[in-house]
């Protein structure tokens, strides 16, 4: 019912008076309109409530020379040698190298070492104890420290037993057969030493490659002179070179395939490391300390 009453009464205000004048109602006049390309036509009052500086493009920033943006910026930022003066980080040169040596826990101590300082100790199918020196047998297998003391107590309470979990047989000559072994795949190493041309022998040889500091070890035989060997070894100590002597004249001459070798030097690198650590591990199984 109120919908047609109000239709009604808008019609009627809107209707002109007799008198020929306009409604007051009535728009007196048609808006001006403005075009926009984007935008289309909009009247004045929406010109005013849109925002028309987001259409226009911002002014381009001057282009800087490339010379004069160096210049500023080593103006600003100059690298004086203080700074590395003051740095907390050490030089690359002082910087640790990563550790990547394979570690195994004792079967006795419980002490956790790298494997080049430990024995690996294999359990035969016969159920016997065997010293893997090389690391390659397979089997049920445990660590034990290189140590003549730590050795003995394996032995006294028989921890190759927990191992294995049932009886098993230890060697009388467990120790000697280590000692024999290790002494044994020392000298291979000095055969292979010769084969890389990691190795130098002879008196006058073994003297050069120590005077130019390219010896990692000094090989000296037993039975060599006395004269000719307290020269070579105080080159030796003197470059805090480590001195082997555990071999005779012939066993080296034997080994490299040459006659009446007594001085070898070998080069500094791997094959001399591995020596010298066949060569510890040896001293430590040895050694009653």
């Amino acid at each position: 019912m109120l919908l047609p009453l109000l239709l009604q009464r808008m019609q009627t205000l809107l209707q002109p008076r007799k008198n020929g004048k306009v409604a007051k109602y009535m728009a007196r006049k048609e808006p001006e309109l403005f075009y926009h390309p984007v935008v289309g036509g909009m009247s004045p009052a929406a010109v005013a409530m849109f925002n028309f500086q987001a259409f226009r493009p911002k002014p381009a920033t001057p282009a800087i020379p490339v010379k004069q943006q160096q210049s500023d910026l080593f103006q600003s930022e100059t690298i004086t040698p203080a700074v590395f003066e003051s740095s907390s980080l050490p030089p690359y040169s002082e910087r640790k190298t990563m550790n990547l040596l394979k570690t195994s826990t004792c079967a006795v101590t419980g002490e956790t070492l790298p494997r080049n300082q430990m024995i690996r100790f294999v359990i035969s199918p016969d159920k016997k104890v065997v010293a893997d020196l090389t690391g390659k047998l397979p089997g049920q297998f445990l660590w034990i420290t290189a140590n003549r003391a730590t050795l003995k107590k394996a032995i006294w309470r028989n921890s190759f037993a927990g191992q294995a979990r049932e009886t098993v047989e230890i060697p009388d000559n467990l120790l000697e057969t280590i000692e024999n072994g290790l002494l044994k795949l020392s000298l291979q190493m000095v055969s292979l030493a010769k084969r890389s041309g990691d190795l130098t022998f002879g008196f006058s040889r073994a003297d050069e490659a120590l005077r130019s500091h390219s010896a990692g070890v000094y090989v000296v035989a037993q039975d060599s002179s006395e004269n000719g060997r307290e020269k070579l070894e105080r080159l030796a100590i003197h470059q805090d070179l480590p001195v082997i002597d555990f071999w005779t004249s012939a066993e080296l001459s034997a080994a490299i395939g040459e006659h009446n070798t007594n001085h070898l030097a070998i080069a500094k690198g791997a094959m001399a490391q591995n020596i010298l650590e066949l060569i510890t591990k040896l001293n430590s199984v040895k050694s009653e300390a």
